[in-house]
């Protein structure tokens, strides 16, 4: 059996799901208690499997969000696909997280992706949506405060993520079931490590570099 794991863990929320030709549809497990993500990120996995009667040993494919985010969920997703993939033989994609969000969104159209970034800021990215294709990005990433959203949008982000009065669009699946789609269409993986994003200094001082990945 060839099934599909996704693991979210950059955002306010955990997440996790699980695809495959014999599930009905994915399930997901989405989490935004304040326990440590490494705590429950296993056990949300065995909840997954058990409840879909199958062996971890079936899993073929674990995709995971790579950044931006949290620094410690970057660091905690891409860990725990690293010991799936290392202990059971299935190989490992990884997309960054803004892509993840605005494939959420179903096209055509435009969307702006947002994660959270520092106190009362947030990374985005604007993305161009074609059915049946992976979102384009249509602008550099930025890092913006939230009073900056509202001329923008619409814009799609994990519900527990404030955007203030900014407009939201109509999600469709969860960020999640977003990782197992771009993989679904063929997108090809980037790179297994983490994408931290810098901003400027908060106290002043030279500005930062591009991102670095």
């Amino acid at each position: 059996m060839s099934l599909t794991l996704s693991i979210v863990t950059c955002g306010p929320q955990l997440e996790v799901a699980l695809s495959g030709p014999s599930l009905r549809i994915s399930s997901v497990v989405r989490l935004g208690g304040a326990t440590r993500r490494s705590s429950l990120l296993l056990a949300a996995v065995d909840l997954l499997v058990e409840d879909a009667g199958v062996d971890r040993e079936e899993l073929s494919t674990v995709i995971v969000s790579r950044g931006p985010g949290s620094f410690t969920g970057i660091r905690s997703g891409l860990a725990t696909a690293a010991g799936l993939a290392a202990g059971l033989g299935c190989r490992v994609l990884a997309y960054d997280s803004l892509l993840a969000q605005a494939a959420r969104v179903d096209g055509p159209g435009e969307v702006w992706a947002a994660q959270p970034g520092r106190r009362g800021e947030v990374y985005a990215r604007a993305f161009v949506l074609d059915q049946g294709q992976a979102p384009k990005p249509s602008a550099e990433l930025e890092i913006l405060p939230l009073a900056d959203l509202v001329g923008r949008g619409p814009w799609v982000a994990a519900e527990a993520l404030s955007l203030g009065e900014a407009r939201r669009g109509a999600a469709v699946r969860s960020t999640a079931e977003a990782l197992i789609l771009l993989a679904e269409i063929g997108l090809a993986s980037q790179a297994i490590e983490p994408l931290y994003v810098e901003g400027p200094p908060i106290h002043g001082g030279p500005e930062a570099g591009p991102p670095r990945s």
